[in-house]
């Protein structure tokens, strides 16, 4: 395993994990959660108060998925190789996370199944870009 593109990797997936979640849940489906009233969830300021925590999550849990990839690497598998664990990812977090919220969330279906499908695309795009980032630069590397 090499540390280095393992660190560099997680840090390139977490750029195209924010730009993604912005465009999906502040652009594309942002209207679904105006409806939810304050305790569902947290206000802009109180999230902008609490955003280092979830930087810091989403960074270990990329770091994570980079290091299970690289755990598998084999060259020339990258981008497919990355794109399926980030898929089989997204499908885990659409179940142990979406599904769960759902259930003890006051949050609508429609929502739900937004946030359910977005999390297989957003993870096979972090998958994605670890194949493209986790690669050797020169061959023997």
């Amino acid at each position: 395993m090499n540390y280095t593109r393992m660190v560099l990797s997680a840090v390139a997936a977490m750029i195209v994990f924010f730009i993604y979640g912005f465009l999906v849940h502040g652009v594309l489906i942002a209207h679904d959660y105006v409806p939810y009233p304050a305790g569902v969830y947290r206000s802009g300021e109180q999230a902008q108060r609490l955003m280092p925590i979830g930087l810091a999550g989403i960074f270990l849990a990329i770091l994570v998925f980079a290091t299970i990839y690289a755990k598998g690497w084999q060259p020339g598998h990258g981008v497919a190789d990355g794109a399926r664990l980030g898929l089989l990812f997204g499908v885990f977090m659409a179940g142990a996370f979406v599904a769960v919220n759902y259930a003890t969330i006051a949050i609508s279906r429609k929502l739900a199944l937004e946030l359910a499908a977005s999390e297989p695309v957003e993870w096979t795009l972090v998958g994605i870009v670890t194949g493209l980032v986790y690669r050797p630069l020169k061959p023997g590397q």
